[in-house]
């Protein structure tokens, strides 16, 4: 049987969270990546839907990254899922792991690229790593149009940031409240969706090593960027973050006795 096929943009935070569950959970996959803009061909043409990641199964496809950890916890044993049993627990993952969707991936998103849209050679670097040479070859002479699509497209500019920055900053009090009494995980006593949402859609702003996809470095071309990410990362909510990758990122969890597949 085929491996699913997980469509992406690569450096994609909602990605690098279907990465994170699929790997966490032991499921092999083929990363079909691609570059923004040029993606639609994979995803809109084939599949009717412009956004990624896409989660192609011999037995359907996954739409949205929340599906794609909800399809990961099939494949691990009770004790390890990202979504626990237990329904105050349950309740609060889910409307946690919703509140990083909504508010803290868009946020960091805009935020970061506000920081290295201008630098073509981080940008062709960036989107150009382990997607098809094709695309590489015309990301060369379409990055320019590339840039302005995404800077329409999500209102990348001076005023967008700042609004970007006031809510990164509201979520990561509220994380912060979560964990001013020294909890290892934001609910429970044990790894979850929330965990894995947060971490991945912060990591933006906090460049983690452990991160699934080549991110622009932090060198002398990029002081602002690197001031950003020293700022988000001596906050308590991106050590936290940062933690969470260091003890989680790479590790794999026992699978389930009897594997179902949808």
């Amino acid at each position: 049987m085929p491996k699913p096929r997980l469509v992406t943009i690569g450096p994609s935070h909602y990605c690098e969270k279907a990465r994170w569950a699929l790997e966490r959970a032991g499921i092999e996959y083929d990363e079909e990546a691609h570059v923004p803009i040029f993606h639609y061909a994979a995803s809109l043409g084939r599949h009717g839907q412009r956004t990624t990641p896409l989660l192609v199964t011999p037995h359907g496809t996954l739409r949205d990254s929340t599906d794609v950890l909800r399809h990961a916890d099939k494949f691990v044993d009770a004790s390890e899922r990202l979504f626990p049993m237990d329904q105050p627990l349950l309740d609060e993952v889910v409307a946690l792991e919703d509140l990083f969707d909504r508010k803290l991936g868009p946020a960091t998103r805009r935020l970061a690229y506000f920081h290295v849209i201008d630098d073509a050679r981080a940008m062709r670097e960036m989107f150009g790593a382990r997607v098809p040479a094709s695309e590489r070859a015309l990301l060369r002479v379409a990055l320019p149009v590339v840039v302005a699509v995404l800077r329409r497209g999500l209102r990348i500019d001076a005023e967008g940031a700042r609004k970007s920055e006031e809510r990164l900053l509201q979520v990561f009090d509220e994380v912060e409240t979560k964990i001013a009494d020294g909890r290892r995980f934001l609910v429970g006593d044990r790894f979850s969706a929330a965990d894995l949402t947060f971490a991945a859609l912060a990591a933006p702003v906090l460049a983690p090593p452990a991160y699934g996809w080549p991110l622009p470095g932090l060198d002398e071309r990029s002081l602002a960027r690197r001031a950003l990410v020293d700022r988000f990362r001596s906050r308590p909510a991106g050590r936290f973050a940062l933690g969470l990758y260091e003890r989680e990122r790479r590790r794999s969890v026992p699978t389930a006795p009897l594997r179902v597949i949808v």
